[in-house]
């Protein structure tokens, strides 16, 4: 029993008949929503991150010991792990210079290779009875105390089953895990400050001592400070070099400026994404205008026999927007998806590769710029099949007919 072909099938039929055109018309859709979709979110994760880090620096000045105010930006923006320090004696002379309104104390050492990831940690020891940069955000996700030799993990920390990481030889309990920031803090743990001599023998354990043991009570890697009131962070830098000969030699890093320096490349990088975006979408409308006139231009014969057989130019207008939401359908559902293996797996190792913080956006916000990128797609690819139509609207149906013969 043969199959008759109607107006509400004629779409798919058309399709099916001439695979090229579909093909190609789906791939430049494809393309389309890909390329919306993955630089969107490439924009929006950097942007989450940017905010992420202006959040998590929380300091106007840190003092660091000499030579190591590169290693102590590399720190903050790159998660390269390092230890360097100090003693304390200079960091209680620090924290009476002018302009210094709070400062706190941190000890950075940078672990093995440790088994529960797949490069270096950075282990960070804080002071919970002076910090102002770390306790607060850690208090917003565990409530309670970091007693000694426990642990708080970054979010890229991998915890084992058990509830512990391995460092120097040792298992040590790990009694909360952070969220993600999209930064270096996510692959690092914190420990309080009476921790570090602790790590500082472990690491002796293994061959590997990170410091001297006379240095593990009393070094400093960094002096967090906030500034007072109509202090600005370079005056109190000086302030500190005026307070011994020795102290100019120190480093200071201005996280502000930092985070500018940042905001920068961030900008040029979302910068040359919108070009591309909007290049390939530039190109991608050309090229769909130019297959749907070419279409229209086939099937003059075509849309004339129907026309003479009484089907209406809405009619007709439909059966080629119905082929375009088919096509531009299936296309962004590809571009989304094939996008979709690109931005979520790699995440880290994308943030990794721009050395630019980069935060993973929430699923509600990934719904909607996916329902955004489909919607763009289906209404370019319709809108271009309309303009196209256009040209059917104006003869007749005869004279098309005798154009076409």
């Amino acid at each position: 029993m043969e199959s008759h072909i109607t107006l509400r099938s004629l779409p798919r039929e058309n399709l099916k008949g001439k695979p090229l055109r579909t093909a190609a018309l789906t791939i430049v859709v494809t393309l389309l929503s890909l390329a919306l979709f993955a630089g969107s979110m490439l924009s929006m994760n950097l942007d989450n991150g940017m905010r992420s880090m202006e959040r998590r620096l929380g300091a106007d000045l840190m003092v660091v010991p000499q030579n190591s105010a590169s290693q102590a930006e590399a720190l903050l923006t790159s998660g390269s792990p390092g230890t360097f320090y100090f003693t304390r004696d200079v960091a209680s002379a620090i924290s009476k210079a002018d302009g210094v309104a709070q400062s706190t104390e941190q000890v950075y050492i940078s672990s093995l290779a440790a088994s529960c990831c797949s490069s270096k940690l950075q282990i960070i020891g804080y002071d919970p009875a002076t910090d102002f940069v770390i306790q607060p955000w850690l208090s917003s996700q565990f409530d309670g105390d970091v007693k000694d030799g426990q642990i708080v993990a970054g979010a890229g920390v991998n915890v084992s089953a058990d509830g512990t990481i391995e460092l120097y030889g040792r298992d040590w309990p790990v009694v909360a895990q952070l969220a993600s920031t999209g930064t270096s803090l996510d692959n690092s743990v914190f420990v309080n400050r009476a921790t570090v001599p602790q790590m500082v023998e472990a690491s002796a354990q293994v061959s590997h001592r990170v410091m001297p043991a006379e240095y593990a009570r009393k070094a400093v890697s960094a002096v967090l400070i906030k500034v007072a009131d109509g202090y600005d962070p370079h005056m109190v830098a000086r302030s500190i070099t005026r307070l011994d000969s020795s102290y100019g030699k120190l480093g200071f890093v201005y996280p502000g400026g930092i985070t500018a320096s940042t905001k920068v490349s961030l900008g040029s990088l979302v910068g040359y994404t919108a070009i591309v975006v909007a290049v390939l979408w530039v190109m991608g409308v050309i090229v769909l205008l130019a297959v749907f006139f070419s279409s229209v231009n086939e099937r003059k014969r075509e849309f004339a026999s129907l026309r003479i057989m009484g089907a209406t130019r809405g009619m007709l207008r439909g059966v080629i927007v119905r082929e375009a939401l088919i096509v531009s359908l299936a296309g962004s559902v590809i571009g989304v998806a094939l996008a979709s293996l690109i931005v979520f797996p790699f995440s880290t190792l994308i943030g990794r590769q721009l050395q630019l913080p980069y935060l993973q956006a929430g699923p509600l916000v990934v719904i909607g710029m996916i329902a955004l990128a489909v919607a763009c797609s289906v209404a370019i690819c319709v809108a271009a099949s309309m303009l196209a139509m256009r040209r059917l609207a104006r003869p007749e149906a005869y004279m098309t007919l005798r154009e076409g013969q």
